[in-house]
């Protein structure tokens, strides 16, 4: 876990265990499992914010455009 992408424009993506305060914010995004992507700008949740897949995850972030940090 820990995972962690930057993109254009300030954007991030983690991989997060949803446990906690995650596995909240992830229940009202419609969620559901043992980790997903957390994607933010700024602090800031980007769209829903967590995203169960890499398919999900593309529909809002442009995935060339990451890079590992």
């Amino acid at each position: 876990m820990g995972e962690e992408w930057q993109g254009p424009g300030g954007v991030r993506v983690t991989v997060v265990r949803l446990t906690g305060a995650h596995r909240v914010w992830a229940d009202l995004a419609g969620v559901r499992g043992e980790c997903a992507y957390l994607v933010t700008r700024g602090g800031m949740l980007v769209g829903r914010g967590y995203y169960p897949s890499v398919e999900a995850l593309a529909e809002v972030v442009d995935l060339a455009g990451l890079r590992a940090g």
